[in-house]
Formats: structure tokens, C-alpha cells, sequence
């Protein structure tokens, strides 16, 4: 199958009432062309996936952080839990270098997409079952690129004012986060450079210590050749009068 084979068909996250809930899953291309793809998610309220597109070149992989925001638990009917992450996919025949867009690739009606659905999970730390993904297969899956402000133009939803300003503060503490990742990024990447010059800086100052101390030693045993020349002269000097 044209397709992007799953580490797992469920993602599990392990219960945590406290604090949102994180893992990975790994998309896996074993063809031979690039696949694009696409999550989309059933709760976007909950959900928070990175990166939720993207392209997986031929025989390689992308690993996928998925966070489940511990509020879901705060809901009396958990065990009525039925929360799901769809993935689409699409092969790209012309190439990674005609794309230009990849969003746009999934507006396209004419090209073919495959979809998988994967189940969802909360387990304790022994295994035993919290919540999971019911049979219900009727549910209405949102792009979660909408998380980073991509909104699909071929769907507009009327979204209460209260809710509205709910989702945007969720919104953008999902950007400052994103954005304070990179800051520590960069900050780390600088202090490798900082390392990097200092390393360049001790090794100059040492060739240089070394390069006097060649030189002062060069002049001592210049000096001392010179006293023991003139030693041996005179001793030959006197061997002569003799």
C-alpha cells in the first residue's frame, strides 16, 4: 500500500491527571517516492501534534510528538472517551522540489489520499486502561494545523465568543511554547560557537606560550654554547703557552 507504515496503530499516553500527557509515534516510508502527510484530530481542544505535516522521503522516517492535554480527564464520562488522530497521506510523483506548498496538496480533489485511523489510549504506569478509543467511526476529524494559525478555507466554523477566546489563549500558549523552543535552540547553538572560540582562543595562546618558550630556550643554549666555547678556548689557549 502507497502509505506511511505506523510505529504502532494506537498511541498510548500514560495517566496523568495533573499535567498534559505526551508521546510519539514514527511514520515509517518503506516506497520508493516522498509522501506527504497531514494529522487531523477529532478535539483540537485537546490535541496538540508536531509536526502535524510534513513530507517522509523514501526509506527514511519522521518521529511525531503528540501531546493530550490533561483537561480531558477532568470529564465525569472518561470511560466514554472515543478521541482519535486521523493521518493522511498522498504520494508525490513529480518530487520533493515541485512542492511548494504542502497544505495544498490536500485541497487538491484530484489526487488520490489514503487515511488511517489511530486509536488513542490512557494507561497507568501498569498497564491498566484509563480511557480508549471506542468503535465509533462517524466522528468529524479537524486539521490540527489550525494550532499554528493555518485555517482550512474550505470549512469556517461559527465558534462562540467565550470559546473563541478559550481557543485563541490556548493558541497562543502553544506558540510561546513552540517560539521558546527555538530561543533555547539558538541560545544552546550560541553557547556551542562561545565553546567553539574558546577552544580556537586557548589553543592560540598556548602555541603562543610555546613559541617564546622555543625562543628562550633557543637563546639560552645560544648563551651557554657561547661561554663554553670561550672557556675551551681559553684552556686551549693556555694548553698552547705551555
Amino acid at each position: 500500500m502507497d502509505t506511511l507504515r505506523l510505529s504502532s496503530p494506537q498511541i498510548d499516553f500514560e495517566y496523568n491527571k495533573l499535567d498534559n500527557m505526551h508521546s510519539t509515534i514514527t511514520l515509517y516510508n518503506d516506497t520508493q517516492h516522498p509522501i506527504a502527510y497531514k494529522f487531523k484530530a477529532t478535539n483540537l481542544n485537546i490535541f496538540m501534534v508536531r509536526p502535524p505535516q510534513g513530507i517522509v522521503l523514501s526509506r527514511q522516517s519522521q518521529l511525531v510528538n503528540i501531546t493530550l492535554h490533561s483537561k480531558v480527564l477532568e470529564n465525569n464520562s472518561i470511560k466514554e472517551f472515543n478521541e482519535k488522530i486521523q493521518l493522511i497521506t498522498t504520494i508525490i510523483h513529480q518530487g520533493v522540489q515541485g512542492v511548494q506548498d504542502i497544505g495544498s496538496l490536500f485541497l487538491d480533489k484530484i489526487r488520490r489520499f489514503e487515511k488511517q485511523r489511530i486509536n488513542i489510549a490512557i494507561l497507568t504506569k501498569d498497564r491498566k486502561i484509563v480511557a480508549q478509543s471506542q468503535g465509533n467511526s462517524s466522528q468529524m476529524f479537524q486539521s490540527v494545523n489550525k494550532q499554528f494559525g493555518q485555517v482550512e478555507p474550505a470549512r469556517v466554523i461559527a465558534i462562540p465568543t467565550a470559546d473563541k477566546a478559550q481557543i485563541e489563549a490556548e493558541y497562543f500558549c502553544n506558540k510561546f511554547e513552540v517560539l521558546q523552543q527555538e530561543v533555547t535552540k539558538k541560545e544552546l547553538e550560541l553557547q556551542d560557537v562561545q565553546k567553539f572560540n574558546n577552544i580556537l582562543i586557548e589553543r592560540a595562546n598556548i602555541k603562543s606560550a610555546s613559541g617564546k618558550l622555543d625562543k628562550l630556550i633557543f637563546l639560552m643554549s645560544f648563551f651557554l654554547s657561547f661561554l663554553l666555547s670561550l672557556y675551551y678556548q681559553n684552556q686551549i689557549i693556555q694548553a698552547i703557552k705551555l
